[in-house]
């Protein structure tokens, strides 16, 4: 709880003087505003989860009370923790608003959500950029973000209220459904370019989604190009 910039020196067997130096040198700020970084970034992360009253928060994320934590809050975020939390709760994903094929509305959500989790929009550039990559896993995406995979999993489940391998799965399925539909490739060609081993596996998890095989599609999907101007905004 006590944990500031001299147990920081001490654990790297330094001077506070000689961490200040360093630290202004090569990060141009203070150890101070690193520490207070990471417990508002802490903290945000406790407020997402909706557990915990903004008291308890600001114990685990070692402030010794709620004024001094909600002023830096507020000068971190520009609003209160409580504030923060409505709003945030008020944008997370609800059981009806993520649904293959994606809508606009969805969309809309998930940008405005990219812009206030840097990991989100970090985890959502890195898969875009492997949604050919068939080998590409949950783990590998868990590594590009320096987290473990089990960490990854609760800040998916956190905003859509299921795993990061539901959430891979479903942005290939949306754009391989693009690619078939808008752009008029063929099944295999879409399966490949999305990142579906085969097309047997493409072609059972489009009929779980669309009640139907890709091949007999018709005209009865109405697709929102979702992946295509997410790639834009990223």
């Amino acid at each position: 709880m006590s944990f500031g910039v001299s147990q920081l020196a001490n654990q790297l067997k330094i001077s506070k003087s000689q961490l200040n130096r360093k630290m202004k040198k090569e990060m141009s700020f203070s150890p101070r505003k690193l520490i207070l970084h990471y417990k508002m970034d802490l903290a945000k992360y406790i407020l997402n989860q909706n557990k915990y009253s903004i008291e308890e928060t600001a114990f685990y994320c070692g402030f010794s009370g709620v004024t001094h934590f909600s002023r830096k809050f507020k000068q971190e975020f520009g609003l209160s923790p409580s504030k923060y939390r409505k709003n945030v709760l008020a944008v997370v994903f609800q059981s009806n608003d993520w649904k293959i094929p994606l809508s606009k509305k969805c969309f809309n959500k998930l940008i405005q959500l990219k812009s206030e989790y840097i990991w989100l929009g970090k985890l959502l550039i890195i898969v875009i950029d492997n949604l050919d990559n068939e080998a590409f896993s949950i783990e590998i995406l868990s590594n590009k973000l320096f987290m473990s995979s089990s960490n990854l999993n609760r800040k998916v489940k956190s905003l859509f209220g299921f795993p990061a391998i539901r959430l891979l799965r479903d942005i290939r399925l949306q754009y391989a459904t693009e690619l078939l539909i808008l752009q008029n490739k063929s099944i295999t060609e879409s399966a490949a370019d999305a990142g579906f081993f085969d097309i047997a596996h493409f072609s059972r998890v489009f009929k779980q989604n669309f009640g139907c095989p890709p091949s007999r599609y018709g005209d009865s999907i109405t697709l929102f190009p979702f992946v295509d101007l997410l790639r834009n905004q990223l």
